[in-house]
């Protein structure tokens, strides 16, 4: 049964032992070399080729010596069976002058870069999945633990400004106490960042809003979100864009020295177009990432990771763009995702 599979394989296959002997071959093989099998078994690599193709396990262009005098240019993969002790190494050979007889070679390449691309993209779905549960699992802990202590600390402080008398002691009372209200919305600011409540219920215009209020408020400047969506990207297309979104606002709040900001979200060629404006600094904000600074980086790294494309355009004192395109998820609900 093997050797039917070998023999019937679309692929130009030849097998060679250490020593760079032909013991086996394709169909395709003889067709392609235009020798029989048993004139290509027994002959040594360096009969077939001009030089030897063995090593590659990428594909490499190489020249077979053809029976009348002849050269074709081919491509070639070599591989190495594990775990055989008589060191065989299969090669498959591809014409690359005839593309009707490469063709069920290349369906094939498609049929696994289609493969490896779904695999990516039910990678990318659980990576982020995960990640999301692990944020929500730390916000429900900060806030069941944390902010309970805080507000335990906060109670016991009220009772012991009943019992002091001395202005100094008060006014350090009062320090403290407005000391653990920051520490307080701090933490709430946390929850909020690491699960956005309307993410999930309202959608990704409604969290973005949120978003751009908060850096209104922290910021001072002035805020703008222009939703053109027709329809609510599948959740956890709509969590990356989102986390993507949070780091290219932070970037606005934390470099870009800016007075204003827009967001728009929209559509373009089976996916959804981002981009986030401002009006300030510019290039001068945003060269080599820093260590420790490495938010741009990661944006293009999960925009990758999605099928999709991340660009930056800036000028000194005028501004900075941030784009950023990823394709339409499946739609992953089902997997019991809650941001």
């Amino acid at each position: 049964m093997y050797w039917q599979a070998f023999r019937s394989a679309p692929e130009a296959l030849i097998v060679l032992d250490a020593s760079g002997v032909v013991r086996l071959a394709s169909s395709a093989a003889e067709t392609l070399f235009r020798r029989t099998a048993g004139e290509l078994v027994g002959r040594r690599v360096d009969e077939l080729f001009v030089g030897d193709p063995r090593g590659s396990p990428t594909p490499m262009t190489a020249v077979v010596q053809l029976p009348d005098g002849g050269q074709l240019e081919v491509d070639v993969r070599a591989k190495t069976l594990e775990g055989d002790p008589r060191g065989l190494v299969v090669l498959a050979v591809d014409d690359q002058s005839d593309p009707n007889r490469s063709r069920s070679s290349l369906e094939q390449r498609i049929v696994r870069l289609k493969r490896a691309g779904k695999e990516q993209g039910e990678l990318l779905d659980d990576l982020i999945l995960s990640q999301e549960r692990e944020r929500a699992r730390i916000a429900a802990g900060v806030h069941d633990d944390s902010l309970q202590v805080i507000t335990a600390a906060t109670l016991r402080l009220q009772h012991l400004r009943r019992r002091l008398h001395d202005p100094t002691d008060l006014e350090m009372l009062s320090r403290l106490e407005e000391s653990l209200a920051q520490a307080a919305d701090r933490l709430r600011r946390l929850i909020f960042d690491f699960r956005p409540p309307k993410l999930s219920s309202d959608g990704l215009a409604a969290a973005t809003r949120d978003l751009l209020d908060g850096l209104a408020a922290d910021h001072e400047l002035v805020v703008q979100l222009q939703n053109r969506l027709t329809a609510e990207p599948a959740l956890p297309t709509r969590l990356l864009i989102y986390r993507m979104l949070q780091e290219a606002v932070a970037n606005v709040g934390k470099h870009a020295d800016a007075d204003r900001c827009t967001v728009v979200l929209g559509e373009q060629d089976g996916g959804y177009l981002v981009r986030v404006v401002d009006d300030g600094v510019g290039a001068e904000a945003f060269g080599e990432p820093e260590p420790g600074h490495l938010g741009m980086v990661l944006m293009r790294e999960r925009a990758a990771l999605a099928g999709g494309w991340f660009r930056i355009s800036s000028v000194p004192g005028s501004g900075t763009t941030v784009t950023f395109w990823v394709p339409r998820g499946a739609d992953l609900q089902s997997k019991g995702a809650s941001p």
